[in-house]
């Protein structure tokens, strides 16, 4: 396989191939023009020029002090680094995953785009999301708690306050009714175990 051939398929799979130099440098391999991403994260990495990756992605710092035993002990085999992210010029996120892979006695570091970054930011949000709905609606019912727990009391105070037997028993009903309705409330949104609401 020629080279010009292998750079396509990187490109189009969005890879970038670093070498491991002495003294902690990395030379991107390959002279196709590198990914987007990359540009806007290493804006020092031009063709044919060792640039130090760590100090624009500060996570690698971590990995590559995994990654150097590996390359040192294992030599031949690939570590794989947990997906991460990293902030774009316009403030968005990037999720990357890192390689270190090891040849004979040549040290090479692999940066892609994570896979399923997007997918999996979009499930997060979606749950971030429902959860606001559900507290939003738990906070709403719960207000209506408090009007409905005073109607209570003014129904217990009506039925002592003298009233004929039928008008008793009619307090005593509006009261029931009142407190069959707080609790419909209570079991349209719950509390977590061991919350408790306000003064109740």
């Amino acid at each position: 396989m020629n080279n010009a051939l292998l750079e396509g398929i990187l490109t189009r799979l969005d890879l970038v191939v670093l070498e491991r130099l002495p003294h902690g440098l990395f030379l991107r391999l390959g002279t196709a023009p590198p990914p987007l991403w990359f540009s806007h994260v290493i804006v020092t990495a031009k063709d044919n020029e060792p640039v130090t990756v760590a100090e624009a992605i500060p996570f690698l710092e971590h990995f590559l002090g995994e990654a150097e035993p590996f390359w040192r002990d294992v030599r031949e085999g690939r570590l794989r680094s947990e997906p991460f992210t990293i902030a774009d010029p316009e403030g968005g996120e990037i999720g990357l995953v890192a390689s270190a892979i090891g040849l004979g006695h040549r040290h090479f570091l692999v940066l892609e785009l994570a896979a399923d970054f997007e997918e999996r930011r979009r499930s997060l949000q979606t749950a971030r999301e429902h959860v606001l709905e559900h507290e939003d609606h738990v906070r709403k019912t719960g207000e209506l708690l408090t009007p409905l727990g005073a109607a209570q009391k003014m129904a217990e105070q009506l039925g002592a306050s003298g009233l004929s037997a039928g008008q008793q028993a009619l307090a005593r009903s509006i009261r029931d009714e009142l407190a069959a309705v707080a609790a419909s409330i209570e079991a349209l949104s719950p509390l977590p175990k061991g919350v408790r609401r306000g003064g109740r």
